[in-house]
């Protein structure tokens, strides 16, 4: 049997772990700020809008919704074709600058047969109100607005018969 009692660790062992201890809260600190950093350089990008990205997600000029859903279904335009309808940005080529709410988006009907739609708006993200339904003709547009003071979070697309819908957006305030 072994009487040795137990071995104290010397002072030069108790400083190496405390040092080891020391810099992994370094390290830890380190990536808090750096992620602080990230985080609101991420945030500043996303407020103001220079450049125009390769597939932005943004509703523009061109966009196109198409549907081939039966007669009674909705299509979501904001979802599935236009993007995020809620604000407009200045694309690079007119001088950059902070996106602005969407005031309306005027939309033509390219598909062979009639559409209906209907804005979605709200005060705010999570409160959304439906308007009432708008026939648009083939080759005809409609200009589409939410509510004063409010965002506007979706058109939908609804057609009368089995034929394909599309609207095309022509026009951006």
């Amino acid at each position: 049997m072994n009487d040795r009692p137990a071995r104290r660790p010397s002072s030069s062992q108790v400083t190496g772990g405390t040092q080891r201890r020391r810099q992994q809260g370094r390290l830890f600190l380190g990536a808090l700020v750096g992620s602080a950093v990230l985080a609101v350089a991420a945030t500043g990008l996303a407020v103001r809008h220079d450049a125009e990205p390769v597939q932005s997600d943004r509703v523009s000029v061109g966009r196109t919704c198409r549907s081939t859903l039966g007669q009674y279904l909705e299509l979501s335009c904001g979802t599935y074709g236009f993007g995020d309808l809620r604000h407009v940005c200045p694309t690079a080529a007119a001088g950059g600058g902070r996106c602005v709410p969407t005031k309306a988006v005027t939309v033509r009907n390219t598909g062979p047969s009639m559409v209906y739609v209907t804005v979605i708006n709200g005060p705010r993200q999570g409160i959304r109100v439906q308007g009432g339904e708008r026939a648009i003709t083939p080759g005809h547009s409609a200009t589409l607005r939410p509510r004063e003071g409010q965002l506007l979070f979706d058109i939908t697309l609804r057609g009368a018969g089995g034929d394909p819908k599309s609207l095309t957006v022509t026009r951006v305030q």
